[in-house]
Parts: structure tokens; sequence; C-alpha cells
């Protein structure tokens, strides 16, 4: 089946890389494409809304045409919504999406879930929080697994990890590397009760074993891969940039409610601090 690929075009301006990144990903998978601009339900020009909706709606076929070439299909409409990211969400329950790619804001406060936050917590499908950063030829791609449980939920999501390793290798023909990062509580490391070195020196060994069956059993050997110490939030983000990420692929979980709010989670805290791409996957 076709892949099917959501792009939320930038609410106030012509987000011009996420089109182009848009473009490079699903040209390679023959997929097609949705493009959604959105406007505010709130008018402070001279103009009417629909007078706003037209000049929205000319704008982003003239983005469209001056993008793609014509040979991926596409359909765009032009949205008024406030609410982003519960408009995306509700789409992607009426209709299969298999992918929606859209431009990173950083406005995180503890009181305020910003769009970003809201579709890694609530979307059933992968996001791409695409940078406003150039790819770069020779880039490395990070996928960050998890190997510190046998559930059957960590492993499949270990599994899409890698797929979707796969897939955006033969887009981008970028170098994949893969990690693990033996957990440490921030706490401990802050106040010197746990040796990094001390952890590494006696359960690295045992995590590269575990990592390189894990890849083998997906027929990804060739692949480089890292073994970590410490909060996954930060080695991610290290190891990210020692190797000049163009792109980090982790899974999240989900977390809802005041859970969600007071630890987050892993995925939630890396794009916080991040400036590459982070496309972020997720159980069905």
């Amino acid at each position: 089946m076709d892949k099917h690929v959501l792009v939320i075009a930038d609410i106030d301006d012509d987000d011009l890389l996420s089109l182009e990144k848009a473009r490079d990903i699903t040209l390679p998978m023959k997929a097609t494409v949705e493009i959604v601009k959105f406007i505010h339900s709130s008018n402070d020009s001279d103009i009417t809304l629909e007078q706003h909706i037209e000049q929205a709606k000319q704008k982003l076929a003239s983005l469209i045409h001056r993008v793609f070439d014509g040979t991926i299909e596409i359909t765009s409409e032009v949205v008024v919504s406030d609410k982003i990211a519960q408009w995306v969400i509700n789409r992607c329950d009426r209709q299969h999406v298999d992918l929606v790619i859209k431009g990173g804001h950083r406005s995180e406060s503890l009181f305020h879930i910003p769009s970003d936050w809201h579709l890694i917590r609530h979307l059933h499908c992968p996001i791409l929080i695409a940078s406003h950063v150039k790819w770069k030829n020779k880039a490395n791609i990070l996928l960050a697994l998890d190997l510190s449980t046998e559930e059957s939920n960590h492993q499949q999501l270990n599994a899409l990890i890698l797929s979707w390793g796969e897939t955006w290798f033969k887009v981008t023909h970028n170098q994949l590397h893969a990690m693990y990062s033996i957990p440490i509580a921030k706490p401990l490391l802050e106040f010197d009760v746990v040796d990094k070195n001390s952890v590494m020196k006696k359960k690295a060994p045992a995590a590269k074993e575990k990592i390189q069956k894990l890849l083998a059993r997906f027929d990804m050997s060739s692949i480089t891969s890292h073994i970590a110490v410490g909060p996954p939030d930060r080695t991610i983000l290290h190891q990210a940039n020692e190797l000049h990420s163009s792109l980090v692929i982790l899974g999240s979980v989900g977390r809802k409610g005041l859970r969600g709010l007071v630890l987050g989670n892993t995925a939630e805290k890396v794009i916080h601090y991040l400036r590459t791409d982070c496309l972020i996957v997720k159980l069905p």
C-alpha cells in the first residue's frame, strides 16, 4: 500500500524548508502528500476572513508549485483553526496517515503544552518534527533504542525505529548509527552516588552484545552501535552532537494526563534541546 504523508505548513510563514524536506522524503517513497496550512480564526487585518483564506490558498499553491515538480500526487487545504494539534489528531483518526511532518517550535513551559508536545502524546502515527536546518551531505542518522526491558511494547518500538531507519537510509543514503543508553537516574549522577565509568565497565559488554543481537535480527549488523551511560534525554543529545546527526529517530510511550505533565517522556525532553530533525515513532 502506498504511504500517505500529511504535511503541516507553518501557520505564520512560508515554511519552505519543511516543504522541501517533505518532497525529498516522499518522492523516493512514492507517497501521496496532503499539505495543510492553518490560519488563525482571529483576523486583525482590514480584509475579510474569506479574502484571507483565498490569499492563503494562492500563497500555498505558489509554494507547492515552487517546491514540487508534479511527480508526486498532492492535495492541499487551508484550514481556519487555532487548535492545530487537535485538528491533525482528528484528521489522522478519521483516515490512515503513515507520517506527519511539521516544523518545530520551541515555546515549552509547564503551564502551556505546545502543539508539538500534544501531537507526540496523542498521534497514533510517526511524526517528524523538522528543524529549520538544511540537510547536509554525508550526515548521520541516530537510532535511539531502548534495551532496558524485554516487554513486548518496547521490542515493537525498537523494531519500528529500525524499520524507519532503513526507510530514511534509502531516502537520504546517510549512515545509520544505533545507540542504547544504560539508564542512571540524574540525582545519582549529580550527587556522585554512582560513577559512570564503573557502570560502563560493568554493564557495557552485555549491552553491546544485546544491541548487536537486535541489529543482527533485522539484518542491520553493519550499523555502527554506541553504548552510553546516563539519562537517555542527555545521552541521546550528546551522541547526536558527536555524530553531527541530521536526524534522530526514537520511540515515545506518549504519557498523558498529570503523569505526562510532570514526568514527560524522553522524546519530549530530547526535542526541547535538539537542533536537528527528530522522528518520533509510536505503536499503532
